[in-house]
């Protein structure tokens, strides 16, 4: 594992037509990268395979003692993720 940190910068419309690929992606940055950052900023749309493919990063790199967050989820994105819960998670923030 190489020190520092991955910044994954996604864009566009992102479901199960791409989730295996970036399922790939994240995983390949949290092996090689001490933390990984996933910008979503330019980020439309989101379908439940794509959020199930960040929380199971979020649990590779838990496993792996790496950093994994989200940062700028604007729009429909923070809503879907702020409405299934996952947000706190996704950005580092406690929910206790």
């Amino acid at each position: 594992m190489s020190e520092g940190t991955a910044v994954v910068a996604l864009f566009g419309e992102l479901d199960i037509t791409g989730a295996a690929r970036l399922r790939e992606i994240l995983h390949n940055a949290i092996d090689q990268h001490s933390r990984v950052e996933v910008e979503l900023g330019q980020v439309r749309f989101v379908d439940s395979t794509v959020l199930s493919t960040f929380v199971n990063a979020h649990r590779h790199a838990t496993a792996a003692h790496v950093g994994f967050t989200v940062s700028n989820p604007v729009g429909h994105v923070r809503r879907v993720l702020t409405m299934t819960r996952i947000l706190p998670m996704l950005e580092g923030r406690d929910t206790r």
